[in-house]
């Protein structure tokens, strides 16, 4: 049985995200932390052209989130970068990582010519391969897919 779950793109972050954001921290992932400081500090809102932050509710409970920016990397606005995307430990391999990816995936093909991330992780780079994604030689992406 698939686990019943709903995308939304946020304007403002749910107050639930301490859940996620403490959940990450003692992972050891500071991704979390840095996702709520900007957008406290209104640094990276996901509110450029083609900027999404998704979150996935489960029992209107936020389970996962997860974002798409216009790369502050490299010096290119067609490319994105898919960041901050985080499950809670006790939702994962659902399926729910997978939905949010594919979600800002098809977001990112509308606006961009390709999308760029960093993980650290041998779990993550295998669910981005499987998604599409190569692995890149770059000092601040370990993979990238390119539309066009």
């Amino acid at each position: 049985m698939d686990l019943v779950i709903e995308l939304k793109a946020v304007l403002e972050l749910p107050p639930d995200i301490e859940v996620l954001r403490i959940e990450a921290s003692r992972a050891g992932f500071r991704f979390m932390d840095k996702l709520v400081n900007e957008w406290e500090s209104q640094a990276n809102r996901f509110d450029k052209h083609g900027e999404r932050l998704m979150c996935a509710f489960h029992n209107a409970q936020l389970v996962a989130v997860g974002g798409l920016n216009i790369d502050p990397y490299v010096d290119d606005p067609s490319i994105a970068r898919l960041r901050h995307l985080y499950v809670l430990q006790r939702i994962r391999r659902q399926g729910v990582a997978s939905r949010v990816a594919r979600h800002l995936l098809d977001t990112a093909r509308t606006s961009f010519s390709g999308v760029r991330l960093f993980t650290d992780t041998a779990e993550a780079a295998a669910l981005y391969e499987k998604l599409g994604f190569a692995p890149a030689n770059s000092v601040n992406a370990t993979h990238i897919i390119r539309f066009r």
